[in-house]
């Protein structure tokens, strides 16, 4: 567990967002989170869970309410804000180095300042030997290894995931969630993450915003007591199991 002696990394109050001629997707949104923490936000579709995390991002400006990272606004702290989708988005036509680097080329760093970097990050997800690979080589748990690579390569300080496994099969979720709890000790990013997994949110959470819909907004916060690092057999654990029943229980109430 993150300790809360610190004030706050991410500061979320009265978060409202509307668009025009629907209702209101989120309402009266307001939670914190320490640096260092990983929150995972479940809930229903529709519920306003990827609204938030483009709020967060700066991709989208709330209608009310108040964001803060750092004690910056979303716009403000892009430079310490990764983002990863639920698709890879790799571009075809690039080799996975060169994927890599385009969020370094949209920082404007220096070619010759590109290669240790994009070699670091390619040596922590363990694709150093199909660098020079083209997308269509690769698997689609190693096409999100390339994206989530991409995305630590500016060395970001809060990383916000937008159900990006909800595609894999379960086996190379599994083990992805595992590689992330590890990329996240190596290097103490603070992590925001949508996905609709009970057992994923409590795999890798210290806590779970369980979300309601129409409108939107924190139903119910749920603390992950297990300590990290976390190893596949917490998969099996009594407790482990237990906490995704309590979890699932509450996802039912929010309907």
């Amino acid at each position: 567990m993150v300790s809360p002696a610190h004030p706050p990394f991410v500061t979320v109050a009265g978060l409202e967002k509307s668009y025009r001629g629907r209702p209101r997707t989120l309402e009266a949104t307001a939670f914190a989170v320490q640096e260092g923490e990983f929150v995972s936000f479940l809930g229903p579709s529709g519920c306003g869970k990827s609204t938030l995390l483009k709020l967060l991002a700066g991709l989208s400006a709330p209608s009310a309410g108040s964001i803060a990272i750092g004690g910056r606004t979303p716009k403000q702290a892009r430079d310490a804000i990764s983002f990863i989708f639920q698709d890879a988005t790799l571009l075809p036509w690039r080799t996975v180095e060169a994927n890599i680097a385009l969020a370094l080329e949209f920082e404007g760093l220096p070619r010759a300042a590109q290669g240790p970097r994009i070699e670091e990050v390619l040596r922590l997800v363990g694709l150093g030997d199909v660098a020079r690979g083209y997308p269509r080589q690769l698997s689609g748990g190693m096409k999100m290894r390339v994206s989530i690579a991409r995305a630590l390569v500016t060395t970001p300080r809060l990383l916000l995931m937008d159900e990006p496994f909800g595609a894999l099969d379960e086996i190379t979720r599994n083990y992805l969630n595992e590689e992330l709890l590890r990329l996240k000790a190596e290097q103490g990013w603070t992590a925001l993450f949508v996905t609709h997994s009970v057992q994923e949110a409590v795999f890798l959470s210290d806590r779970i915003m369980v979300m309601r819909a129409n409108p939107g907004g924190i139903a119910r916060e749920i603390a992950v007591p297990f300590p990290f690092p976390r190893a596949a057999a917490l998969r099996r654990d009594p407790a482990y199991l237990g906490l995704v029943a309590a979890v699932s229980e509450a996802l039912v109430d929010t309907r």
